[in-house]
């Protein structure tokens, strides 16, 4: 597949009628598609996301309905509005019979109120898109809204085009999956077969992660694999200094055993100290939790909440495994030595259990340094995806949202010329779309008309021949895109239609080069099978126009009025406050009766990249958490391993040894178990980054030097946690040493 999302919880619109048509054994089947529009009651006016839904939707969940029922959505001009909704227009939710208007002319009557969607809900949580089900539009509303065809089509695919399905209980979701693998099959269109691989269900408790599994990556996975692996550290340090710990209450394990406790007891007693501390722990994390939760709803926006009575038996359940995992070691090892050996304190003295506790330091270490390794390779591709990004001015570009409706088109002209009258406006253009969008508008060409056998999909960008200008992009060959030529400007009459290709078009129009492309022709194969003639009359740069992690792609541009959405403001820089508010000036001014809505390019590229970003940011707090309980462990034990040597560093230091070879002897102690972690956890890693790299089409060039250095960074850290304090035992008295005992 040329784009790197694996799995998806979405489907194309014509999906759903196939389903409903194929498999009448289904009780319901539910299209929801999320539109924009301008939602006014009189002067008060928001731009909102309205799902647009089969009447369906309202048989498959059980809405609350504070007035109407579920036939609301049977009206083709009803509205279904959530409590919220209605407060926020009206002031109060006793608002059935209410009009609401859509982008200034099309009215629309509330049928019924909602309670509001549990913030809890899948409707809302998405990491990027802030749709929900505020307000209800019937879908064959969007026949008369945006000729929309209620049979639906294979050509977009949006992250928010979800279809409900409703079986019956004597289906399941294989069967499900199983018809669909046959649909797919057979009546997906070929073209669309390269960047879609397949059709996936997913139970409703699933499809919150879905969502989050949008991009390809397994993001709840991850987060869940390396909570796993912190806890294992954590268990894996207990044991170790819980160890070290116990070896020092031998003579009390002696004393007892003389007196007549069972091994069977002892051990009863030291894994319930090991699940106390653990409940404790437990306790303390879930306040820690009540602490952050707050924090995060209040940095993410979104409403996360623990139930705490339905969560009671996996905590109590965790705490006891936890407890009897991290225990089981150090109360096996020292209720196992007998009455004289404990009495004597000979297990404390010797070499016991050296073996396992060596093989302990290096599992841990194994895990802090995979975790380590990964957080810098997802940093370094990260930096490499956003220093590609500036391939455009992101910082210099000011865009204006929704300005493709009818009633705006005729005023567009003006608010550019008036735009670009302003001091620090260099340029204004409009396009479909913007850089790093995550649109995939397409169409099928070919080089020769009618070729069905030799077509191929490539993007297209419709927009004003200012565009390439605004985004600084070359020309290569031929001429760019104007005003004052004909059959530069796509009319639905016109049959050769002038445009500027890419350079990746050209190697999939089997063209040797630029300067050959100009005057060359391909024909575009729609669905309909009307070809219209491209005439190539400028050639740009292969550039990856939606960026961050897909592949760059062929692409046709084509000046067009019709089908753009958004515009493109250059500032050349001065006070970008004032500019701003010069251009919401000039906007009121032109079109008072829509609210602006402009943000700069650098929000439309964060969008996606925030999630890698903050991606990454939690494995590097995971790898933290790890390695900070690695080195708290490794000092605890270094103390302790250089307490059972105390006499042979007096007799070695008496012997001539100096502090500088006492303190390597100590260090290089501790730096075998550590070094064979590290031959583990780099391959570990290696393996790991490159399933993270795979997803992006523009990989960093020396991942295994940026895990060799990760491998330095966790050696030296281990290194200068155990130095400090073995100078300063190297650096004790020799006579303190040999009065020890």
């Amino acid at each position: 597949s040329e784009i790197p999302v694996d799995v998806i919880n979405a489907v194309q619109s014509a999906a759903g009628p196939i389903i409903k048509a194929e498999f009448p054994d289904i009780e319901a089947v539910a299209r929801t598609i999320y539109w924009e529009y301008l939602v006014t009651r009189g002067a008060d006016g928001f731009y909102e996301q309205l799902m647009f839904a089969d009447p369906e939707l309202l048989q498959i969940f059980d809405f609350e309905y504070l007035q109407g029922t579920e036939n609301a959505l049977d009206n083709p001009s009803g509205l279904l509005v959530s409590e919220d909704a209605a407060i926020k227009y009206f002031g109060r939710t006793d608002v059935v019979g209410e009009t609401l208007t859509l982008d200034n002319e099309h009215d629309f009557t509330i049928s019924a109120v909602m309670a509001n969607v549990p913030q809890n809900s899948h409707f809302k949580s998405s990491p990027i898109l802030e749709a929900s089900p505020e307000i209800i539009v019937p879908l064959t509303a969007a026949v008369t809204l945006r000729d929309f065809d209620m049979a639906g089509n294979w050509s977009n695919l949006s992250l928010e085009d979800i279809t409900y399905v409703l079986l019956p209980e004597t289906l399941d979701q294989a069967w499900l999956q199983d018809q669909l693998d046959g649909v797919y099959d057979r009546l997906m269109p070929e073209i669309r077969k390269e960047y879609i691989a397949g059709f996936t269900t997913y139970s409703l408790t699933r499809a919150n992660l879905a969502v989050w599994d949008s991009f390809g990556l397994p993001l709840i996975n991850v987060i869940s694999m390396l909570s796993f692996l912190v806890l294992v550290v954590a268990c894996v340090n207990y044991t170790n200094l819980a160890t070290a710990q116990s070896l020092g209450r031998s003579r009390e394990v002696g004393m007892r055993k003389t007196m007549g406790a069972e091994r069977g007891q002892l051990l009863v007693q030291f894994l319930v100290e090991s699940i106390v501390v653990a409940a404790i722990a437990m306790v303390v994390a879930i306040a820690v939790l009540e602490i952050v939760i707050p924090l995060f709803n209040n940095a993410t926006n979104k409403i996360l909440a623990l139930d705490y009575l339905q969560t009671l038996p996996f905590l109590v359940v965790t705490t006891i495994a936890v407890g009897a995992f991290a225990g089981i070691y150090p109360a096996w090892l020292i209720t196992r030595t007998n009455p004289i050996e404990a009495l004597r304190d000979t297990t404390r003295k010797g070499r016991r259990g050296s073996k396992m506790r060596a093989f302990m330091i290096g599992g841990q270490f194994a895990i802090s340094a995979f975790m380590l390794a990964l957080v810098s390779i997802g940093y370094m591709q990260n930096e490499k995806v956003k220093k590609d990004s500036y391939v455009f001015p992101r910082a210099e570009i000011y865009t204006l949202g929704r300005i493709g409706t009818d009633d705006m088109s005729d005023r567009l002209d003006t608010l550019r010329l008036e735009l670009e009258s302003l001091p620090d406006v260099t340029r204004v253009s409009y396009s479909s779309q913007v850089p790093y969008e995550q649109s995939n508008s397409t169409m099928n060409v070919s080089a020769q008309p009618g070729d069905e056998a030799g077509k191929f999909s490539i993007h297209q960008m419709r927009a004003t021949p200012e565009f390439f200008e605004t985004y600084d992009i070359p020309i290569l060959a031929g001429r760019a895109l104007g005003r004052d030529v004909g059959n530069d400007l796509l009319r639905d009459d016109l049959e050769t239609l002038n445009v500027v290709v890419n350079e990746l078009a050209l190697e999939k129009l089997g063209i040797p080069g630029a300067q050959e492309a100009i005057g060359q022709r391909f024909y575009g194969l729609n669905d309909d099978d009307d070809a219209r003639e491209y005439l190539i009359v400028g050639v740009a740069p292969t550039q990856n126009i939606v960026g961050l992690f897909n592949p760059d792609r062929p692409w046709v541009f084509m000046y067009s009025n019709e089908f753009i959405r958004i515009g493109s403001i250059r500032i050349s820089g001065g006070n970008i406050i004032d500019t701003i508010a010069d251009i919401e000036r000039v906007w009121k001014r032109v079109i008072p009766d829509y609210p602006m809505q402009g943000r700069f390019l650098d929000d439309v590229f964060n969008d996606v990249y925030d999630v890698m970003k903050y991606m990454n940011a939690a494995m590097a707090g995971f790898a933290f958490i790890a390695i900070a309980l690695a080195l708290v462990g490794l000092f605890g034990l270094a103390a302790f391993m250089a307490a059972q040597r105390t006499k042979e560093i007096g007799v070695r230091k008496v012997l001539g040894a100096s502090s500088a070879q006492i303190a390597r002897l100590l260090v290089w102690q501790f730096s075998k178990p550590v070094l064979w972690a590290l031959a583990i956890a780099l391959p570990a890693a290696f393996f790991a980054s490159n399933l993270y790299l795979d997803f992006f089409a523009d990989r960093i060039e020396s991942p295994v030097l940026i895990l060799l250095v990760a491998g330095v960074i966790a050696v030296m850290l281990a290194w200068g946690t155990v130095a400090g304090h073995a100078v300063r035992i190297a650096r004790a008295n020799p006579v303190l040493a040999l009065r020890y005992e």
